[in-house]
């Protein structure tokens, strides 16, 4: 039903290919447009292949209240108001053409989440080319079936959903009939500590719905998002940041700009190191043991176990020809150091 790839601006996003590496900046332009810039900008010159957005305003995601359910009790941002958090990690309205201009002007990739209806009808007005559905909304299947219909890739984080929820998010998306679906695995803690990911996660998922399938990562270095891509994940999305002590709201666990390069790199090395299967010898010949004669061996003599070794380097037969070897005499004189070939060999007693 679903496609097994999904493309986002010409990039084919497929499990065990290529990662697509998404650069997150949520609320880390922390209300200043240069600085969401300066960071669109950074992934543009550091590896990224998309920079994703979250367009909301405080009044789409909670109430005003500072009391109860609506304060933070612990982590990062322990004591603070969700209100209030949600107002410093807007995104403003008025940005929004901006950024798209800048990122199509730079070349990059640049889409959002989203997080109400009319957050989706203001994206989709200025062509967002993808949506991301954060873990948080993915039990708002209305939502999600909004996207959906939009027929545009949208990529499902599944933090605080289990295979049921996950079942639910596609079956939704099934009914509007939009093959181009990814989801992520994620952890929604943050940062998240290396025991809670259970990558193994990342293969059941792909064997179980087939689809392209993504990390979140919200830890603070490259491990998990390495991992994830020996797993076969087709995405990476990382938080960014200028600075992981510039004080905004994400950046004690986001990724600096003067790491940015190093993380790409790395990421894409290591997705070079998985190949191909490959039994095939691709080491030089020359490190190979192999026969040799030991000592002077003068024509005529019969091949004896004193004459030759299994020695490196590689030039001559292979030492499993030692038995076939010793049933042999020298067709010439053989000097010590010389690499065994059958051509030196008495031809009647080779085999």
């Amino acid at each position: 039903m679903f496609n097994k790839s999904i493309v986002i601006d010409n990039f084919n996003i497929q499990n065990h290919s290529k990662p697509y590496l998404i650069a997150e900046i949520s609320g880390n332009h922390d209300n200043e447009i240069d600085r969401a810039k300066k960071l669109i900008l950074a992934a543009k010159e550091n590896g990224f292949d998309a920079v994703k957005i979250q367009y909301f305003t405080a009044n789409d995601m909670t109430l005003d209240i500072s009391e109860g359910d609506f304060i933070v009790k612990s982590g990062l941002w322990k004591d603070r108001s969700l209100f209030e958090l949600y107002e410093q990690g807007a995104t403003p309205k008025e940005w929004l053409p901006i950024l798209f201009d800048y990122a199509k002007e730079i070349g990059i990739t640049l889409f959002s989440s989203v997080f109400s209806h009319e957050g989706l009808c203001i994206l989709e007005e200025l062509g967002c080319p993808a949506y991301k559905i954060a873990s948080f909304e993915a039990m708002d299947l209305d939502l999600i079936e909004a996207a959906a219909k939009t027929q545009k890739p949208v990529i499902i984080s599944t933090g605080i959903i289990d295979k049921v929820g996950i079942e639910e998010v596609l079956d939704t998306c099934k009914k509007v009939r939009n093959r181009n679906i990814g989801l992520m695995h994620c952890i929604s803690n943050y940062p998240a500590p290396y025991d809670k990911f259970n990558l193994a996660t990342i293969t059941d998922m792909q064997q179980s719905f087939d689809i392209p399938i993504g990390l979140s990562d919200h830890s603070t270095d490259e491990i998990c998002s390495l991992i994830a891509i020996a797993n076969g994940a087709s995405m990476i999305e990382k938080h960014i940041t200028v600075s992981q002590k510039d004080g905004a709201i994400d950046s004690e666990f986001s990724l600096p700009i003067s790491l940015m390069k190093e993380f790409t790199d790395k990421l894409r090395n290591g997705f070079a190191t998985i190949g191909k299967v490959d039994y095939s010898n691709s080491s030089p010949r020359k490190n190979f043991r192999s026969l040799y004669a030991v000592k002077d061996i003068p024509k005529g003599r019969l091949i004896t176990s004193d004459m030759i070794r299994s020695i490196r380097p590689g030039h001559g037969l292979p030492p499993k020809n030692k038995n076939k070897v010793l049933k042999c005499s020298a067709k010439q004189n053989i000097n010590a150091g010389t690499p065994l070939d059958w051509s030196l060999l008495c031809q009647t007693l080779k085999n």
